[in-house]
């Protein structure tokens, strides 16, 4: 028996599938820090309190014309805990810790926002929500999830984080054609934003790699239905100075879904789970045999081969070598999640 284990799971970046899930956050990666003790704590931020952050239920589906579907009901969870509800506001062990969003209005998804700190109840320890989607095509009902780790640790070193946020409220998504969503680098340090001497670098994920944008220079960017395929990931580098004295404060990465686009790719991971376990005795990898499929039906809409590129959680590649060869299929090792020290990505681009 092993002394310990822990599982990976690898969010690789889904273009489609019969259902593709996924959790956005308009207000950028959500994260918490504490100093002191975990008897006494003296600081938390950022202050949910106050930046209360959302979390949104994305579901597309190659087999609904529109592109989004929208969900039946939905359960949340906290930790693997389900979360129960008095109306909208959290009762039970998590009590006054969260408020139920449903689609109203302009807004299309379920979701949740945390209204108050979580590291206490997190143990002090990284956590999990979890979103378990009930979704009806017809007569058939599916089972659909999708989680989002918030990283809590106690503070370290300068405090100073970068992300990606949505300032025009769309959530990352494109819903129609000539339709565009846009995107904002956010850089702060111990909860309090930077703004001073930044300049910004923005790249997007193409077949080959990372490509810089040209003339996108600004802290808000648009990003049009044309200048992505079903789904794009996108990369901002922070840096403070200029000349000799210039530092990077840090990178951050978000993905836009085009909901909009008549073909998806369906991914066909094996496992389904696409789990890999650290234990050398579980499963140690999981295989992508993708097919393009027109939205509305699950049919082959034609016949391509695919560039693959594995990455870890800041871009890094994980298959420098053969990222460039178009090929049917590709598998990701355990190796490559232990290289990355963690989750692994994979983004699939047809070749045709």
């Amino acid at each position: 028996m092993s002394s310990a284990s822990t599982t990976r799971t690898i969010k690789f970046v889904s273009k489609a599938g019969t259902y593709a899930a996924v959790i956005m956050c308009p207000d950028g990666d959500i994260y918490q820090e504490w100093e002191g003790s975990t008897s006494q704590v003296t600081g938390i931020y950022p202050n949910f309190e106050v930046t209360k952050p959302k979390l949104y239920f994305v579901c597309t589906s190659s087999r609904v014309a529109e592109g989004v579907a929208t969900p039946d009901a939905i359960n949340f969870y906290f930790n693997g805990t389900l979360i129960q509800w008095n109306g909208d506001t959290s009762t039970g062990t998590f009590a006054g810790l969260f408020k139920k969003i449903a689609p109203a209005g302009d807004n299309l998804y379920y979701g949740i926002q945390i209204v108050k700190n979580i590291a206490q109840a997190a143990g002090f320890a990284p956590a999990v929500i979890k979103m378990v989607a009930t979704v009806s095509y017809g007569t058939q009902t599916d089972q659909i999830e999708a989680s989002y780790n918030i990283p809590i640790q106690q503070a370290t070193g300068n405090g100073i984080r970068v992300t990606i946020v949505s300032p025009d409220g769309k959530n990352f998504v494109i819903n129609d054609k000539g339709g565009s969503c846009q995107l904002k680098a956010m850089a702060y340090q111990k909860g309090t934003e930077l703004t001073a001497n930044l300049s910004y670098v923005w790249e997007q994920m193409q077949a080959s790699g990372w490509v810089v944008l040209t003339g996108k220079t600004t802290q808000t960017i648009t990003v049009q239905d044309t200048d992505i395929n079903s789904y794009g990931e996108f990369r901002v580098t922070v840096n403070r100075g200029s000349g000799a004295s210039t530092e990077e404060l840090g990178k951050d990465i978000q993905g836009v879904m085009d909901a909009s686009d008549p073909l998806q790719i369906d991914p066909h991971p094996s496992p389904e789970d696409e789990a890999i376990t650290e234990d050398t005795s579980g499963n140690g990898t999981v295989t992508y045999t993708p097919v393009v499929v027109k939205r509305g039906t699950s049919t082959k809409a034609l016949d391509t081969t695919f560039y693959f590129v594995v990455k870890d959680a800041v871009g890094n590649y994980l298959n420098p070598g053969s990222m460039g060869t178009d090929k049917a299929t590709e598998t990701v090792t355990r190796a490559q999640c232990v290289q990355a020290g963690g989750d692994v990505s994979i983004t699939i681009t047809s070749k045709d």
